[in-house]
């Protein structure tokens, strides 16, 4: 029995207090102790109790490791809250979001965090269409100089004026990434307007500067030492709490556009041993087999894949290439998923990077393993889905005799080249199909894992549409190359999708490509009006 100290009896809760205590006079008389709340009801007090300090072990210890109660508990704790006044969005979630900088290798859902948290010079809006952000136009004097006018008045989180030399430097980083490697100079010839100067033309600049990696970050001189989990941006929303059970978000009232109806969005961590309730970005939220629901659900834009390391791993030999894009297609890995994690997590096979592409390689009628070697395979721990699929492929393996090692991280591994395959998860920011762009140059690993020639060819393909005003971006052909030249195998699809149940009283809660919603365009219609 899980009963309060009497120190607590009087208690209220809205309910009237948890027991009464009536004394009898006299020696030998007993004395009555009356419990006015039962065991359900003490426990899922408590475990109210552990969720306002994030303990969600706790929370279910208290209701008997009971995970059915603890998602009846948490339905009814999460969604949307008044709380002092504050409207309150509390999130589950399945893994802490520790990564926030955009310099860093980021995951899904932490790209889409820190697209509320920083601004760049020009955005995607929640129906992906270019719109301005911290530059308020712009112009092209010519293909190779473009010319940024910056907002007035435009504050960090830490009550920083903005300057164009703080815009400058953050700019400047970007000369490492393959995407802007054709910048070679970025100037200031006035206080409120950014030169950036190229080696080669580009129609399409302001398109790339939408990408999370060029959000504009504060200056280094001005960072603490927990800037990866509390950075500061200019965006919508700051950072006030990040650790391993919560991440609350807090509207900054000194943004420069218009200020987030929503006050708090809070995403809380549900145990790894939980990940059954992951939300929202794969389409299973919280919801008790009784209660009735109704989700809007998309395509993810992208797939989950195997990039084969044919730089340095066992795919550098063309016939371990062939056996590998033979053996582990997405039908045969399908077959060996547990039907149940089919249904709870939405996935079907993928025959090409994106859904209805097909694209497959030509493959000789049977493909053996070319030795017995042990076949390294890296992904990410912490995932809903990649544990059972790795799982799949390893059997998979086993059927022809070949070990396999599998490793598990977080966001980087030490010594990436001893890594034969990767499993990945696309993480595109948006339905365009000109968002392949930065994946294929930069943040999908591609360059690290490919043959020289073959990234080359794909990057002069990329610049070249960046060149051609009127061209339309090369997508299949470049995922046709992807998937031929053995680079890539594409895996499973999967829906995304905002559940109803806990987003109900919502506004404007559109789905994006990374699974999640624009907090800073959701609101919340009063239940009643006089």
């Amino acid at each position: 029995m899980y009963a309060p100290k009497c120190e607590n009896s009087a208690e209220q809760n809205g309910r009237g207090s948890w027991i009464e205590w009536h004394p009898s006079p006299g020696r030998g008389k007993l004395s009555r102790l009356i419990f006015k709340r039962s065991r359900t009801d003490v426990s899922d007090n408590l475990a109210k109790r552990y969720l306002d300090e994030g303990k969600v072990e706790q929370a279910l210890k208290v209701l008997d490791n009971d995970s059915a109660k603890l998602a009846q508990v948490i339905e009814n704790y999460l969604g949307v809250v008044h709380q002092e006044g504050q409207q309150v969005l509390r999130l589950p979630y399945y893994r802490p979001l520790t990564i926030l900088n955009p310099e860093k290798p980021i995951r899904r859902s932490e790209l889409h965090i820190i697209r509320q948290i920083f601004s760049g010079l020009t955005r995607m809006d929640e129906n992906e269409v270019l719109q301005a952000d911290l530059a308020h136009s712009w112009e092209m004097l010519t293909p190779k100089h473009w010319r940024f006018y910056l907002r007035p008045g435009v504050r960090f989180h830490n009550g920083i004026i903005l300057t164009s030399d703080m815009v400058i430097d953050s700019l400047n980083r970007l000369k490492q990434k393959n995407l802007f490697s054709h910048v070679i100079d970025i100037k200031s010839p006035n206080p409120s307007v950014v030169d950036i100067c190229l080696s080669s033309p580009d129609y399409r600049l302001p398109i790339l500067l939408a990408e999370s990696c060029a959000r504009v970050t504060l200056p280094k001189s001005e960072r603490t030492e927990q800037y990866d989990k509390f950075p500061v941006g200019t965006g919508p929303y700051k950072v006030i709490k990040n650790d391993d059970q919560r991440l609350t978000l807090q509207a900054y009232d000194g943004y420069f556009g218009y200020r987030p109806l929503i006050d708090l969005v809070e995403v809380w961590v549900v145990d790894e041993a939980h990940s059954s309730f992951v939300f929202p970005s794969l389409n299973n939220p919280i919801k008790p087999e009784s209660s009735a629901h109704a989700d809007e659900v998309d395509l993810d834009p992208g797939c989950t894949l195997l990039l084969l390391n044919r730089k340095q791993g066992l795919a550098a030999d063309e016939r371990w290439a062939e056996y590998f894009s033979n053996r582990l297609n997405s039908s045969s890995l399908y077959r060996l998923i547990p039907p149940e994690k089919v249904a709870d997590l939405g996935v079907f096979p993928a025959y090409g990077l994106k859904p209805g592409w097909y694209h497959q390689p030509v493959h000789a009628q049977q493909v053996k393993p070319p030795q017995d070697k042990t076949v390294k395979i890296a992904y990410h721990g912490q995932h809903p889905m990649f544990p059972t699929q790795v799982s799949a492929i390893k059997a998979l393996f086993a059927e022809d005799g070949i070990s396999v090692e599998l490793v598990g991280y977080d966001y980087s591994l030490d010594k990436p080249e001893e890594i034969d395959i990767w499993l990945k998860a696309m993480g595109i920011t948006s339905n365009r199909e000109d968002a392949l762009a930065g994946w294929l140059l930069d943040y999908g690993d591609v360059q690290a894992m490919s043959r020289e020639e073959d990234f080359i060819d794909w990057k002069r393909t990329i610049t070249g549409w960046l060149a051609d005003e009127t061209a339309p971006f090369p997508a299949k052909e470049l995922g046709k190359s992807l998937v031929e030249k053995r680079q890539i195998i594409p895996m499973l699809h999967c829906w995304l999708g905002v559940s109803k149940d806990q987003c109900g009283a919502l506004q404007n809660a559109k789905c994006n490509a990374l699974g999640w919603f624009d907090f800073g365009q959701v609101w919340v219609k009063p239940d009643s009006m006089d």
